[in-house]
């Protein structure tokens, strides 16, 4: 029996480890994705009542990035809501990005941090979606980066964090071999990574280490055949599965759609 003992206790320890991280960041168990609303030619309006509605059923968690062509609107829409701030932020930085030399800079992931608090009008964000990026991507050149740059790495969230610019950091790996070794640094609190019905590259990560799932519904293909309200349970209930998944991404382009999330 005593044997047992440690391995109860490690399980505890992991499972207090999530119950304060849920209670820390309080995410909705959905969110609100922002990236289509240009593509689906809303307009500012529109894009409140979507906010506003979201809102109402207690989805208060959004995911932004300023590389979407929806950004601007979405800023729009956010400052004319009325439960702008009441809402939590997942938001989409780089460092290094595309264009960038290819070395992590804390200097350019300070700024864009910075950028994003003054945009969004906030003071802090809940969830910071940490990206490595190489032109093209691949993970020799990035875990090149990872390796040699780790402490510079862990100093700069560690930095975001202790100021209150960042409340978490979550790595979007690219790779599974990638978000194995990201997940040694003790500044990263998880995994934010697509996760459905076909693509489960990441599904032990959602059952291991707390997880952010992006892209539920395969950018709508897996709601193409029979009744789409069973599919979007189907979806959902497959993604909840996973022992460690905080919170799904969901692009939510009308009031009508909002139904289907009312819990």
């Amino acid at each position: 029996m005593n044997s047992l003992r440690p391995c109860k206790n490690k399980l505890t320890n992991k499972y207090f480890i999530l119950e304060k991280l849920k209670l820390n960041l309080e995410l909705s168990n959905v969110t609100l994705g922002t990236m289509r609303f240009y593509d689906k030619a809303l307009s500012t309006k529109e894009v409140v009542n979507i906010i506003e509605n979201c809102y109402e059923i207690g989805i208060d968690t959004h995911h932004s990035s300023h590389e979407y062509n929806s950004y601007d609107l979405y800023l729009d829409a956010l400052k004319n809501s009325t439960c702008k701030k009441q809402i939590k932020h997942i938001v989409k930085l780089s460092s290094p990005h595309f264009e960038d030399p290819l070395l992590f800079s804390s200097k350019n992931l300070e700024a864009r941090v910075d950028a994003e608090l003054k945009n969004l009008n906030i003071e802090q964000i809940d969830v910071l979606q940490w990206l490595v990026r190489s032109k093209p991507i691949n993970d020799k050149d990035r875990l090149s980066i990872l390796f040699q740059q780790a402490g510079d790495i862990e100093e700069c969230l560690s930095n975001l964090k202790q100021k209150g610019k960042i409340k978490r950091a979550f790595s979007f790996p690219y790779s599974v071999p990638f978000a194995k070794e990201v997940l040694k640094l003790k500044q990263i609190d998880g995994i934010i990574s697509y996760l459905n019905l076909q693509e489960g590259d990441y599904s032990e990560f959602a059952n291991t280490t707390p997880f952010i799932a992006i892209r539920p519904f395969l950018r709508g293909t897996l709601l193409q055949d029979g009744n789409k309200g069973q599919k979007i349970n189907e979806c959902l209930q497959y993604i909840d599965s996973h022992k460690k998944v905080l919170t799904k991404i969901v692009s939510i382009n009308s009031v009508e759609q909002i139904n289907a999330f009312k819990k």
